[in-house]
């Protein structure tokens, strides 16, 4: 007899059996989307995709040292782990310096900026497009200041000059709890979103011939969902089916929003999954974050005190199908 540990649908199930059964199970992967229909045939892709049953992250398919992109840094050794099947990653006081990306002066960097957390994001080595994607994940239970997400992006092409052509792609399956005030109901949030850059007319190849189209101003970019529990709680089931017409946003299995797809069916996009910072530690403007000092905006912030149980999301699964 062996103990086995196997995930289904609603969460994970224990059993013991023979070796020969679970060794039979373990390569069943008949694992489909939660909303296929009986005449779909679906392949999962292993390489975008992970159970988190071992005992250490498996770097052959996700990125260990991701590029930084935002105004925390990246440390997966340090924050992201396997516990009990499941992704854990960690938001930490870290005061350091990095080079970043000046968000208001054009793309400009500034050398030696100050920072003051870090945490951890893991990006699928492989990319793709179409496909449906889906993750079961329990957010932070710290409100507001993080936001957990799963998402897919591209690579910048700040080469391509024909104006309207698409040089960053990003569908946001879903970023939660990032409302930014304390107003009851909003940690209940969640956004399922789409961004991208295109080439303006007479565009330079470099980051200022990029046109964002961000929600908000765009809407019909913007899908917010309520939940009626809060996904730092509770686990919830959050997916996204990408064709060439339309992306449409799943959470447990019931559609939240629909968008024609427009300029995400062009770039490949890699996987992640992240946690990242809010007000009040981080602010964004100008089409970029900017570090805000937890010492000099929140009253008797304690790094250490804060560290003893940092905001923490758990993964539970995370799969990419494509059709067959």
């Amino acid at each position: 007899m062996v103990n086995v540990i196997y995930k289904i649908r609603t969460g994970i199930f224990v059993a013991l059996l023979p070796c020969a059964l679970s060794a039979n199970l373990a390569k069943a992967d008949e694992f489909r989307p939660l909303n296929a229909t009986e005449d779909e045939k679906w392949i999962l892709d292993e390489l975008r995709s992970d159970e988190f049953n071992n005992n250490k992250l498996d770097y052959t398919k996700w990125i260990e040292d991701p590029k930084h992109v935002q105004t925390w840094t990246w440390n997966n050794p340090e924050n992201a782990e396997l516990s009990q099947g499941s992704l854990k990653i960690k938001m930490v006081y870290d005061k350091h310096k990095r080079t970043i990306s000046n968000a208001c002066s054009q793309g400009k960097t500034i050398a030696n900026s100050t920072l003051y957390f870090k945490s951890a994001m893991l990006q699928s080595k492989a990319s793709g497009i179409l496909g449906y994607y889906e993750a079961r994940i329990k957010g932070v239970s710290t409100f507001p200041g993080f936001s957990p997400a799963f998402w897919m992006y591209s690579n910048f092409d700040d080469s391509v000059l024909e104006a309207g052509s698409v040089r960053y792609s990003e569908i946001d399956v879903v970023e939660m709890q990032q409302r930014q005030s304390f107003t009851p109901g909003n940690e209940k949030i969640t956004d399922h979103n789409l961004h991208a850059a295109i080439t303006k007319e007479n565009a330079k190849a470099n980051p200022s011939g990029r046109e964002w189209r961000r929600p908000g101003k765009y809407h019909e970019q913007e899908n917010v969902h309520v939940l009626q529990q809060d996904p730092g709680k509770t686990y919830h089931v959050y997916g996204a089916k990408v064709t060439t017409e339309l992306i449409i946003w799943y959470v447990d299995n019931i559609e939240v929003g629909r968008s024609k797809n427009m300029f995400w069916k062009q770039r490949p996009m890699q996987v992640a999954l992240s946690l990242g910072l809010r007000k009040p530690f981080t602010e964004f403007k100008c089409n970029g974050f900017v570090p805000l000092d937890p010492t000099q905006h929140i009253q008797d912030f304690d790094g250490e005190e804060f560290n003893q149980d940092p905001p923490t999301m758990t993964v539970d699964y995370v799969r990419t199908w494509i059709k067959g």
